[in-house]
């Protein structure tokens, strides 16, 4: 036991260090922060893997109880976690474990990533900032980015097994590449589009540098990884139009609002739980973290300086991420923004600290690299004090709700918040927003009819009717292709030619057995296609690679 402790010390410092910032996570109850929707997300996610709408796409109580598409565009991978762990520790306790698992990512899998580089002491010091950062704090307690949180734990993963694929063709890195890609394209969208193109750049840069035979490999393990998350990247970027997405760009989450000053970046440690406002009037914090930035001024020099060693090249590709992605908070990289339009769906310009604390974390391990050993302990043990001393009094939430628990999130007032929250952000087309919440059953519109057992599930939907006289019917749930109506198994006509753009249809008389179902449209069945395919090559390749020449 003795040994293993020893052999493990800088990563479980890593972990106390975890430890030491999710405390407020351990408290009874629930916390306060700007997207309050984990849990309910997490109930609408269990309700899909109940009905085995698997991809879920479609969730039943949001859009103010008219559904909507929620996970056919939103990042869906920390709520698939959440509502597994839902069957066991319910709802609230889920949500917070899931914080919890995105804490303990990021450190784990920036250390052996700073650890495959640079070696031990050097990824402890490399955990440690990414770990304190004060932009984690605020994606955690303050703006409660439960998944932009998960994908930063994930990030470091994929640029760990490119290395380590690169450098030997073992099948566990094979997987591990393309799992840790996949995870990372559907856990967020943002950190994705910030991502992808950094990881494809260290791809580049670490084929030259390494001198692999691995290439193909390489890309062969990338492309199943797209092909893993294609029943998602695809739906979400090909079917946009069936929503009006535009409301994510418009007015307060237009990108030109939100950029950071030189003075908000380096030098003021103001903290707040507020928002993010046009101009310098900001009430969050939007650092780069102290000692983060000090660092990389430090290790930009001492690579300049250093250049022939061997990792002095990979710090200054680093420090030449860490430029850019400052940049890009700035309002200066304003034309870059207008020309590459995808980047607007990026709302906020800072969200590219989180490129800058990856990169600035991974700076301070190079530089603990190149320090004697002699006293290379103790600037490691100097820097992670101050670290911690600097920022782990950010990373506690504004206000705890003891008294909160499943019942209370889930019922009542904080019910209807929760349904009705975030409701612009994927309506579809046809839909208008509802001022109401959507009524307990379908609507006669006309005509004299009599419902009964109505059953609004994840995709499907059905109830009885006793028609008296030929009725128009309004089911409480909005129009998107492909709800399909069936009355008495047959399939009949509807249309979404009422205020709300809800699905409407004509019975006549007699006794009905109605229902609703979400099909696939062809490019949903085309992408949960590739997913399957990827899915059968991965474990092909794992069953009968070796004998195939793809691994030694």
């Amino acid at each position: 036991m003795a040994k293993i402790f020893k052999n493990n010390i800088y990563l479980i410092l890593v972990m106390v260090a975890s430890l030491m910032i999710s405390w407020p996570l351990f408290l009874p109850g629930y916390f306060s922060h700007h997207d309050d929707l984990q849990v309910m997300r997490i109930f609408e996610m269990r309700k899909c893997i109940e009905d085995l709408q698997i991809p879920c796409r479609w969730v039943p109580d949001m859009g103010y109880g008219n559904g909507y598409p929620l996970f056919n565009y939103y990042n869906p991978l920390p709520y698939y976690v959440g509502a597994i762990l839902s069957f066991v520790l319910g709802y609230v306790i889920s949500a917070k474990a899931l914080f919890l698992i995105a804490i303990f990512l990021g450190g784990v899998s920036m250390f052996f990533l700073a650890k495959e580089i640079f070696g031990k002491e050097p990824a402890m010091v490399a955990a440690i900032l990414y770990q304190l950062a004060p932009y984690k704090a605020l994606d955690l307690y303050v703006r409660g980015a439960l998944a932009e949180s998960f994908a930063l734990g994930i990030v470091p993963f994929c640029f760990l097994f490119v290395i380590k694929l690169l450098r030997e063709d073992r099948k566990v890195y094979f997987w591990g590449l393309s799992l840790s890609l996949a995870a990372l394209l559907i856990s967020h969208n943002i950190m994705t589009l910030v991502f992808v193109p950094i990881l494809l750049i260290f791809c580049i840069f670490s084929i030259f540098f390494e001198k692999s035979k691995n290439i193909r490999l390489l890309l062969f393990s990338l492309v199943v990884g797209l092909g893993l998350a294609a029943f998602f990247i695809i739906p979400s970027y090909f079917e946009k139009d069936l929503v009006q997405i535009d409301n994510l760009t418009r007015l307060d989450l237009d990108f030109r609002a939100h950029f950071a000053t030189v003075n908000q970046l380096f030098l003021d440690r103001s903290w707040g739980y507020g928002a993010s406002f046009p101009g310098p009037n900001d009430t969050i914090s939007l650092q780069i973290g102290w000692p983060h930035w000090a660092i990389v001024t430090i290790s930009f020099f001492w690579a300049i300086f250093s250049f022939k060693k061997a990792n002095s090249k990979m710090a200054l590709l680093f420090f030449t991420i860490f430029v850019l992605a400052i940049f890009m908070t700035h309002i200066r990289s304003a034309f870059v923004w207008e020309q590459i339009g995808i980047l607007r769906f990026a709302q906020f310009p800072w969200r590219f600290l989180s490129a800058a604390i990856f990169t600035a974390s991974l700076l301070g391990a190079y530089l603990i690299s190149n320090i004697n050993n002699k006293y290379k302990i103790y600037l490691t043990i100097l820097i992670g004090v101050i670290t911690i001393i600097l920022n782990w009094n950010y990373f506690k939430p504004e206000i705890f709700y003891p008294n909160i628990g499943d019942i209370e999130k889930l019922s009542g007032e904080e019910w209807e918040t929760q349904q009705k929250a975030a409701i612009l952000d994927y309506l579809p087309q046809t839909g208008v927003q509802p001022r109401e919440g959507a009524p307990a059953n379908p609507l006669i519109i006309n005509g004299q009819a009599n419902i009964s057992n109505f059953v609004n599930r994840s995709s499907r939907w059905k109830f009885n009717v006793d028609v008296d006289e030929k009725s128009r019917i309004e089911a409480p749930v909005f129009d998107f292709p492909k709800w399909r109506v069936f009355v008495d198994g047959k399939k009949i006509a509807h249309d979404n030619k009422n205020y709300l753009g809800r699905i409407a249809f004509e019975l006549t008389e007699g006794e009905h057995a109605v229902e609703g179902k979400l099909e696939n449209t062809p490019i949903r069945t085309l992408s949960n296609t590739i997913t399957l395919i990827s899915i059968i090559v991965l474990g092909l390749i794992t069953l009968y690679g070796k004998n195939r020449k793809f691994f030694r």
